[in-house]
């Protein structure tokens, strides 16, 4: 196996244009076709098509490299049409080798408002290539369950006659509560005839809010089927056994906070806690060495399970949570999303899995609840994430963004679209890493794990990149250490804190602002926290001759010197050079079109154990009377810190409305003259205390949706001719730091 892991690259070809959009799954039309075609539908229209894959019907002819169409049509075949068809499964109902279709639909306008005489399963009998028209395929009746919502189709309690599982995603109408039946179908003898399918409930005790069911042959190639079920209590194995079904909890998912009800409707679709999707990944010879999850019901959590061996017979699992993704809204768990579908598979080919995670993208409510518009475009809440695992044991995954769309069984696109991914990844592999600090890629960032300071012995450091003729460094130190620094350089506490002669620094407890103080030590040591330990950030002064600096910085951002210094070799990873982007080339940076502003992100900074978010840094530089726009933060979600890095407008620092002003919508703050601010500049290495608004007992101040309440602020640049350079730092505000 390499050492070196293959950065991931999926080429997009459109197959078909649509009008709506909803399931996608792979089928085989016959047992002997050489790849998989599509199953495709839509909600609205209830169309359920097969798109024909001309590898099937046509000789290659061309290389698809420079195409960005497919150069071959699939064909579509409407073979059906229904009232909201919702999952649709493949197997081969007749025994003929014709792969037939298994549709659940009527299933009403919302699952809350579902259609309680509805949620019919049918199944659409195969007529073979040959005969394949615009012609309908026959459609017959299996059985019923109001809100049915997902299926599968395997072998799960004996080897011989094809069964059917099926879940709805509650129990019936506006019933969030009360256990949700998963029931099981048998294919009947004469399958043709027969008018419904013989039922039975696998378990009608254990579940509420089924958003998923997979299933996967975990007692080895020979074994029968058994699930997953993804439900608000969790994650869960399901399987039959000596005669019996049994279930296995695998672990909780997200838990329910206090105040959340188990009958709330809305906003959305009410408070949601557990998990959403769930799929199993292979390692080695190991088929279900890890679990990937969406969590929960249509959430902002995409986590892994991985084992932990008690002994030769008992194995429990970890979570790890590997993301939170969404607004702030969408983090309030309503069902907004963005998090809709996870899949695993070997991607690479290196023989371990690898998973994918689909994004619908972003969604906030007004002040009355309503949806409110998505803006077009890109977002970092949309789109297809790849996952590889890096160091399994310890949780530890790299992340690419494989593709920019609104993307899950379920489209918020107004034009939605089928794509093909074609894969062009070679074979990789990656090997283990120990250390206190361990490190990985993060779709164009790096991410930095480290274990709890209070835990380690000795102290780690891990260089990140030189910026502005500093080069920062980040390092965990145990408790009660006495930790040398040379003149000159700034230390910024990111988790615990650190003593000097001049007293406690810790990473956002200092004055509020306007107050500004220095990260640089006074003394030629510091010491970390007793209890705590520390984790800091160091910045160390560059001597170097750079003919583009002048006597107070750089004339313009693009001669900054950017020089990354992360080392990803003991990950298997390559890390990509980090540079300064004008922020009028970014996704939501149109607003500054022809202004000398830019952007450097970043690195994030989490707990190896626990995964626990810290921090994120990024970096800015700005010229000559450039403002960075009046903000709140009302759609962020965490505690800022600035550090100024070169001061080349020679004025240029952070600005906070007056009181007085407090009330003004943003475009009218940010029109307000230099007068309706209060302004502190930043020389090098220097930080301003926190913007944030402070309750009565001095801790930030919430607002809705939880996130920390700010006045109108901003970066505002001065008069003279260089431009200034500061990295920001994005505190976890719920964490004790």
């Amino acid at each position: 196996m390499s050492n070196h892991i293959i950065t991931p690259v999926f080429k997009p070809f459109t197959l078909q244009e649509r009008d709506d959009g909803y399931w996608i799954e792979t089928f085989h039309l016959t047992k002997d076709d050489k790849a998989p075609g599509l199953i495709v539908s839509g909600l609205n229209s209830g169309s359920v098509q097969f798109l024909d894959n001309p590898i099937n019907t046509t000789k290659p002819r061309c290389n698809t490299k420079s195409r960005k169409s497919y150069p071959y049509t699939w064909k579509a075949y409407v073979i059906g049409v229904f009232d909201t068809p919702v999952a649709i499964v493949g197997a081969d109902v007749t025994g003929n080798g014709l792969t037939d279709l298994i549709v659940c639909h009527d299933f009403g306008p919302t699952m809350l408002d579902c259609h309680m005489n509805g949620g019919w399963i049918s199944w659409l009998e195969n007529p073979g290539r040959g005969a394949l028209s615009g012609d309908p395929w026959t459609r017959k009746v299996i059985g019923r369950w109001p809100a049915m919502h997902r299926m599968k189709a395997g072998y799960f309690t004996q080897r011989s006659i094809l069964e059917i599982i099926a879940a709805p995603v509650l129990r019936g109408k506006h019933d969030k509560a009360t256990p949700v039946p998963i029931l099981r179908f048998q294919v009947p003898e004469k399958v043709k005839e027969a008018k419904e399918w013989h039922r039975d409930i696998v378990d009608d005790t254990h579940f509420t809010v089924i958003h998923e069911i997979t299933s996967k042959k975990l007692h080895g190639p020979n074994g029968l089927d058994s699930l997953l079920v993804a439900s608000r209590e969790g994650v869960s194995w399901l399987y039959f056994e000596n005669g019996r079904w049994a279930h296995e909890s695998i672990g909780p998912g997200e838990l329910r906070t206090p105040g959340q009800s188990s009958t709330s409707e809305t906003p959305g679709i009410g408070d949601n806690w557990g998990s959403g999707n769930v799929d199993i990944g292979r390692v080695g010879a190991d088929p279900f060495a890890y679990i990937a999850t969406v969590d929960p019901f249509h959430g902002p959590l995409v986590t892994v399970y991985t084992k932990v061996h008690h002994g030769h017979e008992r194995t429990s699992w970890k979570r790890h949570v590997l993301d939170i993704y969404g607004t702030p809204n969408q983090r309030q768990k309503h069902g907004d999303g963005p998090g809709h579908f996870v899949v695993c598979g070997d991607f690479d080919n290196d023989g371990d899995d690898e998973f994918l995670v689909s994004q619908m993208g972003p969604l906030d409510r007004d002040d009355e609840g309503e949806a409110m518009p998505a803006v077009p475009g890109p977002n970092p809440n949309k789109g297809i994430m790849y996952y590889k695992a890096i160091d399994l044991p310890n949780g530890i995954f790299a992340k690419w963004k494989i593709d920019p769309n609104s993307s899950a069984r379920y489209y918020e696109e107004p034009k939605p679209t089928v794509t093909l991914l074609t894969n062009m990844i070679s074979h990789s592999a990656a090997k283990r890493n120990d250390l206190n600090i361990v490190t990985s890629f993060w779709d164009g960032e790096g991410i930095v794990y480290f274990a709890d300071p209070s835990q380690v012995k000795g102290s780690t450091s891990v260089a990140l990149i030189d910026v502005a003729n500093f080069a920062i460094t980040v390092e965990v130190h145990p408790p009660g250490r006495k930790i040398p620094v040379s003149r000159g350089e700034g230390v910024k506490v990111l988790y615990g804190s650190i003593t000097d002669s001049l007293g406690k620094r810790c990473s956002v407890g200092g004055e509020p602002f306007p107050a500004i103080t220095s990260t640089t030590i006074k003394d030629t040591a510091f010491k970390t926290d007793e209890v705590k330990g520390a984790i800091v950030l160091r910045l160390k002064p560059i001597s170097r001759e750079d003919p583009h600096m002048h006597s107070s910085g750089w004339s313009n951002a693009s001669k900054v010197p950017v020089h990354t210094t992360f080392d990803l070799e003991k990950s298997g990873l390559t890390m990509p050079p980090l540079k300064l982007t004008k922020v009028e080339d970014l996704w939501w940076g149109g607003g500054f079109r022809g202004k000398e502003f830019y952007n450097l992100t970043g690195f994030h900074f989490r707990f190896l154990e626990s995964k626990t978010h810290i921090a994120h840094m990024q970096f800015w530089a700005a010229g000559t009377g450039v403002s960075a726009g009046a903000h709140n933060h009302s759609n962020d979600y965490f505690n800022e810190i600035h550090v100024s890095l070169s001061l080349g407008t020679e004025t240029g620092g952070m600005s906070q409305i007056k009181p007085e002003y407090e009330d003004l919508g943003q475009e009218e703050a940010e029109k307000l003259p230099a007068d309706g601010y209060i302004h502190r500049p930043l020389l090098p290495l220097e930080e301003h205390g926190g913007m944030w608004k402070l309750d009565k007992e001095g801790k930030p101040l919430r607002g809705r949706n939880n996130v920390v309440s700010y006045p109108w602020h901003k970066w505002q640049a001065g008069d003279g001719k260089n431009v200034d350079v500061w990295l920001a730092l994005e505190f976890n505000p719920d964490l004790p730091l």
